[in-house]
């Protein structure tokens, strides 16, 4: 007994216990009605209030009298204000209710910027562990900073920095591995690209080789598209974002401007 008054001491939340007392006549338990009163004035339920009481009670209070008398003592209303009952969040937005049908670029996305680095920017490491922790917690367009690399493998790092290198192929790996955990929507790779035009076959190659059939290379009926395709025609896609190479005459005109 000593260890549960302790432990009710130790976990007691003021503001908590004063919004219990302001409902309950004598600062023990919430009545039938006292939590009736609650749910509407404070959860905002309306004229569910009476039946959902109940339901809650029985669910919540953790004593078998407080049931058979229908009152809610401090316990129970803990107990209920920490459940999913209690949660703010609206439970019929859990599944995605929004129209997923409109162009891709009607939308805002979660994105991620410099994903790779887990440390600050100058010195920090770089690791594939960022773009899990992005993609598990819902981004859906992470970033990879590619360069050229020892042995003619692309590396990913922050460029001209003292941050540490990795792989791209492994990047690209531990893309495949987790972009749909957590979402079945698409996946936007923004490439900020600054590879040899070498190395940048090394990197074509592993973006098809390691994604797939995951991997976006083509438009999806086979037409040109007048709007960007939706969210919903491409579920389970990874998509390339990045800058198309200047042609020979673009390079030869800025350089006679440059002259």
């Amino acid at each position: 007994q000593e260890f549960v008054e302790f432990y009710k001491a130790l976990t007691k939340r003021t503001e908590v216990q004063e919004l219990f007392e302001n409902f309950s006549a004598d600062g023990q338990k919430l009545t039938l009605l006292e939590f009736v009163d609650f749910l509407q004035e404070e959860q905002k339920e309306g004229e569910r209030a009476s039946d959902l009481a109940l339901e809650l009670i029985d669910r919540y209070e953790p004593s078998d009298s407080g049931k058979l008398r229908h009152v809610l003592s401090m316990d129970g209303f803990l107990n209920y204000l920490c459940s999913k009952d209690g949660d703010i969040f609206n439970p019929t937005c859990l599944p995605v209710y929004q129209d997923m049908t409109q162009p891709l670029n009607h939308y805002y996305i979660n994105s991620s910027h410099n994903t790779y680095l887990v440390g600050d920017q100058l010195y920090g490491q770089s690791s594939v562990e960022g773009y899990i922790r992005a993609l598990k917690r819902g981004c859906r367009c992470v970033e990879v900073d590619i360069w050229d690399g020892p042995s003619g493998e692309p590396i990913v790092y922050h460029g001209h920095t003292l941050t540490s290198r990795i792989p791209f192929k492994d990047v690209v790996a531990t893309v495949a591995q987790y972009a749909f955990q957590t979402s079945d929507y698409p996946v936007i790779l923004s490439l900020e690209n600054h590879c040899s035009w070498e190395q940048q076959q090394v990197m074509a190659y592993h973006l098809t080789e390691i994604l797939g059939e995951q991997l976006l290379s083509t438009t999806l009926d086979g037409l040109l598209p007048t709007q960007l395709p939706s969210p919903e025609e491409l579920r389970r896609k990874i998509l390339v974002k990045g800058k198309k190479l200047r042609t020979l005459e673009e390079d030869l005109e800025e350089e006679e401007e440059e002259e």
